[in-house]
């Protein structure tokens, strides 16, 4: 008898409490018509399941960006994009006529309390995956529905250092359905115009130089056999001109004529030595520098750097051809024969002669060239002076004009 009793007592409480939730969710008595609206579009909704009257419908779904800032790692080579998500589609559920409640055309409803499309970066992240929007305000008029959340996405880049400090950044950011196939959810992609959007924070070291928009239909990642339409934006990012360009660039230039001055001072000169040291000193100090400010990544390696490599190796080679022609002229003993034939063979080419134009007046230039042939005063100038400190001197071929007049 007491089971048969608590068993009706169980009956009616349930009974009880289901009729005061219909009661409640479809017989408001509140006066607020905004209220009474919200419990009645929300009345029985299913969050989890699509909002269509027949399940072989197509919801279609306005998707599109609005870019706030980003910020680059270089380092991971990753673009960190803050941007406003525009989402809009049709929930069939959400109908009402503005006339019962108020002329009440538009309410706003909490993202976390109706269906909302799960489109998710696809492409890879070190932020792992996020299907969920995050809790913001929409914006729901009868049978369509807007929503902005503010999102962050997170993608890896191709980095392009060939012109560096003018290198550019690739960056690929794909969305998608992350469980429903292109049958059940269709996407409707917005492009994205440098001229038109607005960027509310500018970043001080990139400039955002391109955004292009491409769609492909690609198989699920789940090979259920079902297909998802993936939406790719693709960005393209150049650095402004900082002080690196400035720094680098100049120096590269002022390097440069260090090396061609070395060559160009007397080998016995105590300025050549101390410049040709200087100069290899600081290639060693640009190149060490440009270490710590270039990215280690990058499929390409940087002009620039190629351009120190190949400077330090003629600063080098001018220091080390310094300390060779300051070696020889302080030897006492004659060169052999056919150094000094080499010598006199290499005056006499055309390249001599442009050479002996340039540091003999035109006088002895005349006069060089008259005698060009006659080597027989050669063996005088070996007596008076050693044959290597004459070879390795600026000034042999004035010396042996001189001794040809």
């Amino acid at each position: 008898m007491k089971s048969f009793i608590f068993v009706c007592l169980m009956i009616f409480s349930r009974l009880y409490h289901g009729g005061s939730t219909v009661l409640s969710c479809k017989d408001n008595t509140s006066n607020s018509p905004m209220l009474l609206l919200k419990q009645y579009l929300l009345c029985n909704y299913d969050i989890d399941v699509r909002p269509i009257d027949d399940h072989r419908n197509v919801t279609s779904v306005v998707f599109g960006m609005n870019i706030q800032h980003f910020s680059v790692n270089e380092m991971a080579s990753t673009l960190d994009l803050h941007v406003w998500t525009k989402m809009m589609w049709t929930d069939r559920l959400l109908t009402w006529t503005p006339s019962e409640f108020g002329g009440i055309d538009m309410i706003r409803i909490m993202s976390d309390e109706l269906w909302v499309p799960d489109i998710t970066l696809q492409s890879a992240s070190n932020m792992g995956v996020d299907i969920h929007m995050p809790r913001t305000l929409c914006f729901v008029y009868t049978t369509r529905v807007l929503c902005v959340p503010t999102m962050v996405y997170t993608t890896y880049c191709q980095s392009d250092h060939t012109w560096w400090p003018y290198d550019t950044l690739n960056c690929t950011l794909q969305f998608s359905s992350w469980a429903y196939p292109n049958t059940d959810i269709h996407i409707r992609p917005m492009a994205i115009e440098i001229k038109n959007e607005v960027v509310m924070e500018k970043n001080p070291q990139w400039d955002l130089v391109n955004i292009t928009m491409s769609q492909v239909v690609a198989d699920s990642k789940f090979g259920m056999g079902f297909n998802s339409k993936l939406i790719s934006y693709h960005i393209l990012l150049k650095r402004y001109a900082s002080m690196n360009s400035a720094a680098y660039i100049t120096v590269a230039i002022v390097l440069s004529t260090m090396t061609l001055t070395v060559l160009w001072l007397e080998p016995k000169s105590l300025e050549r030595i101390i410049l040709a040291n200087m100069n290899f000193i600081l290639h060693l100090i640009c190149l060490q520098d440009m270490e710590w400010n270039l990215p280690f990544n990058g499929a390409r390696l940087p002009k620039l750097l190629t351009f120190y490599e190949h400077s330090l190796m003629l600063a080098t080679l001018s220091l080390i051809l310094t300390s060779i022609l300051r070696h020889l002229q302080e030897l006492t003993v004659d060169a052999p024969l056919w150094v000094s034939s080499a010598s006199i063979s290499i005056l006499k080419s055309r390249v001599g002669q442009i050479f002996l134009m340039s540091i003999l007046d035109p006088k002895v230039s005349a006069e060089m060239e008259l005698n060009a042939d006659d080597t027989t005063n050669l063996v005088s100038i070996q007596k008076k002076e050693s044959t290597w400190s004459c070879c390795s001197s600026n000034k042999y071929a004035y010396k042996l004009s001189k001794e040809s007049i």
